[in-house]
């Protein structure tokens, strides 16, 4: 199942953004902060990462350059996001950035230029 792991150190946000990817039949992994998510990247090789820029510990454009660095992970897609403006993303590598608050169909557009349609669980129908 295709894996998108969400970066943010606001819970409210990565509930929702989860929420909405879970729904679109993805499979999300969370993480609070850069450093957490380089272990969940590790542990999970997640197909898109989805990152704030700001957070405590290790930031997102800081994961995002460790990301990019790695031979193993470097062709992983990284959307950046912050309040801060794009020039926030300037030298991270990243494959996309979203300001922050975002717009679902905005994220949704993104996520479906790197990831192929989300498929449904084996057993289970899809809606009507």
């Amino acid at each position: 199942m295709t894996t998108i792991l969400i970066v943010d150190d606001e819970e409210p946000v990565r509930d929702f953004l989860s929420q909405f990817l879970e729904d679109a039949g993805y499979r999300v992994i969370q993480a609070i902060n850069g450093a957490q998510a380089l272990t969940a990247t590790a542990h999970d090789r997640p197909d898109l990462v989805i990152a704030d820029i700001m957070m405590p510990v290790l930031s997102g454009a800081e994961l995002c350059r460790r990301l990019k660095a790695q031979a193993d992970t470097w062709a992983i897609p990284v959307i950046l996001m912050s309040s801060a403006g794009e020039r926030a993303a300037d030298g991270t590598g990243a494959d996309a950035f979203v300001d922050k608050p975002f717009v679902l169909d905005e994220m949704e557009a993104l996520v479906r230029r790197w990831l192929p349609p989300a498929k449904p669980e084996p057993g289970s129908h899809p809606s009507p």
